[in-house]
């Protein structure tokens, strides 16, 4: 008589339930796994920063300095020349006011890319964000982040 427990199956039958007690197959399984685990565990790694970002002050550019800080905003000062590049990163939403205008390529995590002309004087209210970008002329501007 079979039972659903696999204690009362190895005392009935003398026998090991397939699962229980046997070690082969709690070794495969147990390398199938670790190697699930690692694998989304590397495939969570992958796609957080692409997906997230960076902070882009951990960057360390020349161009890019927190001018003040708080619990509820950051402002930056933003002063790239021509061909410097900030690695991929995110901004939360933001307004940005151009001192000095001028080309800048943005690329977004999907690889796509494109060109805004910022306009001197202009000011610019921008959702989250996440890019990288690349100054095609010297610009100037501020950025004031909202941490809330």
């Amino acid at each position: 008589m079979k039972s659903s427990n696999d204690f009362a199956d190895q005392m009935l039958t003398g026998e090991p339930h397939p699962f229980v007690g046997n070690t082969k197959f709690k070794q495969k399984r147990g390398v199938d796994m670790n190697r699930m685990i690692a694998f989304a565990g590397s495939l969570g790694l992958l796609f957080s920063s692409a997906l997230v970002g960076q902070d882009a002050m951990q960057y360390g550019v020349k161009h890019l300095k927190v001018l003040a800080e708080d619990d509820k905003v950051r402002v930056l000062e933003y002063s790239p020349k021509k061909g410097d590049k900030t690695p991929m990163h995110s901004h939360p939403s933001s307004v940005v006011y151009v001192l000095k205008g001028g080309r800048v390529k943005y690329t977004l995590p999907d690889g796509s890319s494109k060109i805004s002309e910022l306009k001197s004087g202009a000011t610019l209210l921008r959702p989250p964000v996440t890019h990288a970008d690349e100054a095609l002329d010297d610009v100037d501007a501020i950025l004031i982040e909202l941490k809330k």
